[in-house]
């Protein structure tokens, strides 16, 4: 058996942190806390690496991070190839001030997959960022090619008005 060495109180552990991600089930918030910013860097490049599920689940362990340089992970991962990725960090900009998520969710009101457009609106909404976002959702009412889609964001439209 392998002997593990200890580690100074509150000095972040790498090992610790994939040992976190690769659970089932996660505590986002109990891992942000325990993790917080030291993590963010090995965060952003599990988001950029080519293992997909940690890269899904960095994006969301970054959203609940409320630290300077976890809405830059945010940003990576709303440009990532995978839906996956995409949807968690259009759901981390709901964990974000306003201010910050608008930058995130405009690329993910961009997305032409409809999980991602969903998680975007609802993230919108939930921020109370429809004004700020209306020319993009408006377009999403008019255009977009799934119907469940155009449906939400015609809803989120009405209750603007």
């Amino acid at each position: 058996m392998a002997k593990r060495t200890s580690k100074p109180a509150g000095q972040f552990d790498p090992q610790e942190l994939l040992e976190f991600l690769r659970l089932d089930e996660l505590d986002y918030p109990a891992g942000a806390q325990k993790f917080g910013k030291d993590a963010l860097p090995l965060l952003g490049d599990l988001v950029n690496g080519s293992d997909e599920n940690l890269a899904i689940k960095a994006a969301y362990l970054a959203g609940y991070i409320d630290e300077d340089g976890s809405t830059e992970i945010l940003e990576k991962a709303a440009d990532k190839g995978s839906a996956p990725v995409r949807i968690a960090a259009a759901y981390g900009a709901r964990m974000k001030k306003p201010e910050i998520a608008e930058a995130i969710l405009n690329k993910s009101l961009d997305d032409m997959d409809p999980s991602v457009v969903k998680f975007a609106l609802r993230s919108a909404s939930s921020l109370k960022l429809e004004k700020k976002l209306k020319p993009k959702i408006d377009k999403i009412s008019k255009s977009f090619h799934e119907k469940d889609i155009l449906e939400e964001a015609k809803g989120i439209l009405i209750k603007m008005k």
